[in-house]
């Protein structure tokens, strides 16, 4: 019997998923474990491996194609074999190491077959395995391309083996884009028609309806925000004297670890027992937030590496459901973008949010006398429902208290 080969639910929120293309052709020999296919789903691209052995016996959906969860895919099996749930299937020719056996025929009379030979089933249009730049890019790159409507043949790759990287796409893109720019504009168009069209034309991605989603729901929780200032002198050195060591840590990593540290004596403002702390990856389709797991155990160190791990996989496509989900408290730090202060949404799910701004040198008074200090805005959006202000404050008064004297961090 065939196994049927079905687009899996790879995240709480996934309903559907792009298909991004077939990894193999009809015909061919699988091993269970085998990366067979790959799915986008509203996150990242994820291999498909499969859960059987036997032969791709038929596809039934191509590259590109929006796919329900649960929908089947395609059907594993052995040649010659049909599924038994009555779909019209087209069985594999015998194999050459097992040929036919031919009917005897009688005397002086040509033998006549009832029924034409089986013909080798012809793979499904557009899911070969080498279907265009599928060698010859990542899976970030070839969805990249698809959403800019850009055929990866045209490119020439500068990467090992002439990969196609971003950079050769993103150059490429620019150079069609300057090319259209001098072409002669539509004289009888009216002012804007076609900014309008290209608005009221364009479909989101996967990840960008997901986020749309999120931040709708996120928007219907009763939010206040509460903003303090730190001083950041004594945490500038820290980060100063570990640049050049083999261990360099950033603000971010300092920052999530006093959170750690702080939110141990206010359970209210996190959303479970363990204090898994989401933090915020851009790229150029979206917001990512990848959690680091059981952050009051880890170094500081330890936080900066696993935070570089997950930020990379980020953005490459391909961090896995199980590295963004189930966080209790969440960072979002757009201070390398040199933003002072910013308010941002909660997680569904969660129960705060701390919004971090950039390190930057200003004017304090300490007993009186007017000084200079590297200081950071950071705002925390708290539930209403759960906690008040009061409370939020307490709990950036200690957040405070241990980034201005950051010793207790390392040890």
């Amino acid at each position: 019997m065939a196994i049927e080969i079905t687009m899996p639910k790879l995240s709480d929120t996934m309903t559907e998923g792009m298909f991004s293309g077939w990894r193999k052709n009809v015909g061919d020999r699988i091993e269970r474990g085998d990366i067979i296919a790959e799915v986008e789903t509203d996150k990242s691209v994820m291999d498909l491996e499969a859960f059987a052995s036997g032969i791709l016996i038929k596809t039934m959906v191509n590259g590109g194609e929006n796919v329900p969860v649960g929908t089947v895919l395609g059907l594993i099996g052995e040649a010659g074999e049909i599924a038994d749930s009555g779909d019209d299937i087209q069985a594999l020719a015998p194999s050459p190491e097992n040929p036919p056996k031919a009917e005897a025929s009688k005397p002086d009379q040509p033998a006549v077959d009832s029924k034409p030979a089986a013909q080798p089933a012809a793979p499904d249009a557009g899911v070969s395995h080498t279907e265009t730049g599928h060698e010859k890019a990542s899976p970030l790159v070839r969805r990249l391309a698809r959403e800019q409507g850009i055929d990866l043949e045209r490119i020439e790759g500068s990467g090992p083996d002439g990969r196609i990287t971003q950079v050769d796409l993103e150059a490429f893109a620019q150079q069609q884009q300057g090319k259209e720019e001098t072409a002669a504009p539509d004289a009888t168009a009216p002012p804007g028609a076609a900014a309008v069209s290209s608005i009221e034309s364009a479909q989101p991605t996967p990840m960008r309806q997901a986020i749309a989603n999120a931040v709708t729901q996120s928007w219907q929780i009763p939010h206040f925000q509460v903003t303090v200032e730190i001083d950041m002198d004594a945490c500038r050195e820290i980060v100063r004297e570990l640049k050049e060591s083999p261990n360099p840590i950033g603000y971010n990593a300092l920052v999530i670890k006093a959170c750690a540290g702080a939110l141990l004596n206010f359970p209210l403002l996190r959303s479970g027992d363990p204090i898994d702390i989401n933090f915020a990856v851009s790229r150029p389709e979206g917001l990512l937030m990848p959690v680091i797991r059981q952050c009051q155990r880890l170094s500081v160190s330890g936080i900066e590496k696993e935070s570089s791990r997950l930020a990379e996989k980020s953005r490459s496509g391909r961090l896995t459901p199980e590295e963004r989900a189930g966080g209790t408290f969440s960072v979002s730090n757009l201070g390398m973008y040199g933003v002072d202060e910013f308010t941002a949404l909660i997680m569904p799910g969660q129960t705060a949010i701390l919004a971090v701004g950039v390190v930057r040198e200003r004017p304090v008074v300490h007993n009186g006398v007017l000084a200079v200090a590297a200081t950071m805005r950071v705002t925390l959006s708290s539930d209403h429902r759960i906690v008040d202000g009061a409370y939020a404050a307490s709990f950036l008064a200690e957040l405070r208290a241990i980034l201005e004297k950051p010793v207790s961090l390392l040890m």
